[in-house]
């Protein structure tokens, strides 16, 4: 018996903790009756030969409850996998969203740009007190879509977003 508990499968083992108690009674049920089905077929071609024309209907009916049940079995199987799946990613989404949120930085505001001449410096200045590199490129990094990629691309009347500076920049 503990040879069959070794020889299952990941997959059998994640639809086993995963699904409900009615539908492992439910697996359980059509395993048992699948399997008798079987040994009804193997006692039907044991046999005499002299009741061969009346067994064969009963093998053929046999046979299709047999085809039929696995079907059901594989059906089953196949639902609790998919369910399984489905939970693992809804819970992957739900984490990534979670961490998307605690990730992005409060918007202090969005600075309006007056001049050809304003710089990302300027606009540090202005706003952490500091016009270092550190501070300007932060900025930078966090407004790139706007930027489109390099700090040279400020023009006149861009939107840029003012971000609560990290910890590490923090006076």
């Amino acid at each position: 018996m503990a040879e069959q508990e070794e020889k299952k499968g990941i997959f059998k083992k994640a639809a086993e903790a995963l699904s409900s108690k009615d539908e492992k009674e439910t697996i359980a049920k059509l395993e048992a009756e699948l399997k008798a089905s079987q040994e009804a077929v193997k006692s039907l071609l044991n046999q005499n030969i002299d009741t061969k024309k009346d067994s064969s209907e009963e093998l053929k009916a046999a046979e299709a409850k047999i085809a039929q049940m696995e079907a059901q079995l594989k059906a089953m199987k196949d639902k609790q996998i998919n369910e399984a799946k489905e939970d693992r990613l809804q819970g992957f989404a739900n984490k990534k969203t979670m961490l998307d949120s605690t990730l992005k930085p409060k918007i202090i505001t969005v600075h309006t740009v007056e001049s050809n001449n304003e710089t990302l410096s300027h606009v540090a200045l202005k706003y952490y007190k500091h016009a270092t590199p550190p501070y300007w490129q932060y900025l930078e990094e966090h407004n790139k879509e706007v930027l489109e990629g390099s700090h040279k691309n400020i023009r006149m009347g861009m939107k840029l977003e003012i971000p609560e500076l990290p910890d590490d920049l923090k006076d």
